[in-house]
Order: structure tokens, then sequence, then C-alpha cells
């Protein structure tokens, strides 16, 4: 094990640019990851914009357990566990719904939206001295928004979640508030299970740009001159990563050279005001230059927003949430502005899951990979070989001191700097140093 190792001596190694492989196959490692990562630090429920009435709820996972997500009467965010505290049956068994109190299906016991006990059935047979405040739905103990976005912690200790983002907040930030209205979710999330480990998906949106041109392929020959048109061949030197301490990171890839700047032309002209109104100059700057931003926020929370037609740019949402050491569960929300037009809003949300929803034309490429990887990966002899982060090794240490932005920026895009302090990060909260 290397001074530089971290998350035990066969994880993960910064100094030789390498993971081992059970990392990503290992069930033994997923439970711990459950205990160290998912019950201790933030993770994200739902979208404020999907439950907009008392009584909405979305049913989630916080962790490996599953929740409620509610609006009460007075217009507060909730979120309890989804287990009966009588005999543990699920209370709600929709994905979403509208409801004035939630009824076990089991023995009826009754909660309201806040996840407080309202009656057994069977009162007349409690003891008298019972303390029934004390039988409620348990409490998500930690519970705040950013920008629309509701997240949860179980740790009650967990710093602020303003904190928790951090200056990364300036990156994420004009994809979910760049107009006065801030964003709104389209429709109820995909949800698709993939037979690979969560962290893939996080590494492939924190900043692989080296898959594009060899899985995307396919697109890319279909409409080759859209494709060169968009920057999907810009040199990486135009481009750059972004990374954070606490483990969330980007991949910003600009318009090709030759297409106008300054100009917002990829986006809605008639929200161009509202963007000026609402974001910084230097974030201004960013948009106008853009062609696709992704990025995780850690441990499992990615976004990316790209073209989906002219003038018509897709924010999307995607949340890989764990099962086993060989499985999960993908949810993906396509989201507008809440000023934009509905026939924006349309088209915007039937393209988005076109190319990123449950069949969608990049999506396909992907997860047929990641499984193949899994697959390949999981047997004891490949165990042996460690996955390979050594594009990262040359610039780890050299970033980019003349951009203007907040964060660690590193240039070219097309390295693996983002992915290998994605996994720095997984491994300090897996094995903290002593």
């Amino acid at each position: 094990m290397t001074v530089s190792s971290v998350g035990g001596p066969r994880w993960v190694d910064i100094a030789r640019g390498e993971v081992s492989r059970e990392v990503f196959v290992d069930d033994q490692i997923y439970r711990s990851e459950i205990e160290k990562i998912f019950n201790r630090t933030w993770g994200f429920l739902a979208h404020e914009t999907e439950i907009p009435a008392p009584g909405d709820y979305v049913v989630r996972k916080l962790g490996i357990a599953e929740i409620v997500v509610a609006r009460d009467r007075q217009g507060n965010i909730q979120a309890f566990l989804n287990s009966c505290r009588h005999r543990g049956a699920q209370v709600c068994r929709a994905d979403s719904g509208n409801a004035r109190n939630f009824v076990c299906p089991y023995h009826g016991w009754t909660y309201d939206q806040t996840g407080a006990l309202l009656t057994t059935t069977f009162d007349k047979h409690l003891p008298k001295d019972i303390d029934m405040s004390a039988l409620g739905l348990p409490k998500v103990p930690r519970l705040e928004t950013h920008k629309g976005l509701i997240f949860g912690s179980w740790n009650t200790e967990v710093a602020p979640l303003s904190n928790y983002i951090g200056e990364f907040a300036w990156y994420l930030d004009p994809f979910l508030s760049r107009t006065p209205g801030g964003m709104e979710v389209l429709a109820p999330p995909h949800r698709w299970r993939v037979k690979c480990n969560w962290k893939v998906g996080a590494l492939n949106f924190v900043g692989d740009a080296q898959h594009i041109l060899t899985t995307h392929v396919g697109p890319l020959t279909l409409d080759p001159v859209r494709a060169a048109r968009a920057g999907f061949a810009t040199a990486a030197e135009n481009s750059f990563q972004v990374v954070d301490d606490a483990g969330h990171g980007c991949t910003l890839t600009y318009l090709a050279p030759g297409l106008p700047e300054n100009s917002y032309q990829t986006h809605p002209k008639d929200l161009e005001a509202l963007y000026r109104d609402s974001l910084q100059p230097g974030q201004l700057e960013m948009l106008s230059k853009l062609r696709v931003i992704v990025g995780t926020i850690f441990p499992n929370l990615s976004f990316i927003e790209t073209q989906v037609g002219p003038e018509e740019k897709a924010v999307i949402m995607r949340q890989w949430q764990p099962l086993s050491g060989t499985d999960m569960e993908i949810r993906s929300w396509i989201l507008a502005e809440r000023e934009a037009t509905p026939e924006y809003k349309s088209n915007v949300l039937r393209k988005g899951f076109h190319n990123f929803g449950a069949a969608g034309v990049f999506e396909q490429d992907d997860v047929e990979l990641w499984a193949s990887a899994t697959l390949a990966s999981d047997n004891s002899i490949a165990k042996q070989f460690p996955y390979s982060f050594h594009t990262a090794l040359p610039y780890l240490d050299k970033p980019d001191e003349s951009h203007q932005g907040p964060c660690k920026v590193f240039r070219p895009a097309d390295t693996e700097v983002a992915q290998l302090e994605f996994m720095r990060r997984w491994g300090q909260l897996m094995e903290p140093v002593a």
C-alpha cells in the first residue's frame, strides 16, 4: 500500500492511478459503502416541483431505506420511512400520488402527511398510558433544499447542505436556477435497472470524455454533420474538467471552433433576458460557449445539459441507486425553465427521453458496455488486475491557474482526473485516515 493509497490496500491507489475491480463488483464493499457513505452524507430525494400541492408525495430511497417525501397541509416538505411501525408493511405502495392520510394496508394504522400516527384502528386495546406521538413513521432527521433539489441525510451531524455543495454550486446553479422561476420536472422519472455498480454511472458523468467517439459512434455516424456542428469532436483543449474536494465534479465541453459565442445560440432566445437577471457574468459567459456539461454531485446524483434541437437544451438529472455490488437502479428526470412555453417543454421532454431515457439513443450504448464490463470483471482472475486511471497522473498536480471560476480546474478535458478524484473521495470515506 503506497502512502497515497486510500480505501484499503487494494482499493484506490492514487499514486499508481489504479482502482481495484473489487470496488465495482463486491457485495461486502457495497454493504460497507451504504453504512459509511450513503447513511452519513447527503442524498438526493426529489425535486420540489414533483410535490407541488399539499398531500402530494413520491416514494424514493435514502441509502437503501425506502422513504416517502410528501408536502403537508401547511406546504412544508416531509420525509419519513415507508414502513409501518406495527408490522413493517409499506405504507405507500405507489411511486407517487396525493393522499390526505397514509393508511397501512396490513392492519389499518393511519398516519398524517407529516408521518404522525393518527390511529391504530384498535386504539381501544392500547395501554392507557401509551405515547402515540412516539409511534409515528421515523422521520429523516436532516432535510434541506438547494435550488429546488430536496436532499436528506440519516446523519444528524452532517454538515449543512450549503457547505456540502460548496463552491461547486457556481457550476451547478446555472442549470437549476437560471431564471427567476427556476426549473421544473416535466414528467415522472424513467426508472430501470442495470447489471452494474452505481459508481460506473457516477464516474461516466463526472468526467469520462474518452468514451464518446467509440461508445457513441452510432449516433455520431447517423448524423455526422450535426455532430460536427454541435462540437462532439471539439478538441479537448477547448474544454475542461472541474473537481471539488467533496468528490463533486463536471466536464464542460465548449462549442466547436468557428461557431458564434456570447449569443446563447443554443438556448431559447426568449429566455435570454431572464438568464441575465438570474446569473453572474461568469456563469453567463459559460452558458454562451457551452455545448454540453456533464457532472456528478457526490455520491450518486448526476446531471447533464445537452442540445436536443435548435435553441433547445434538455437539462437531465440522473440518480444511480445502489442495489448490490453488481446491480443498480437508474432514475432519470427531464427539467426545463418554468417560464418556457408549453411547446418548448413538450419538445424538450420528448427529445430528452429520446436521447437519455430508458431506451435512449445514448443510454443503450452506455448500459450495454457497463453490464459487459461488470460481467467480465466479476471473477477471481479478472480481480487480480486493477482498472486503469493512468491518464490522470500527468495532470493531477497541475490545475489550470488561469481559470477564473471556483474549485480546481484541469485541461484538457479528455483525461481521467475527475474520475480519479471522485474515487479518491470515495476511498477517504470508506477508510478514513486515523
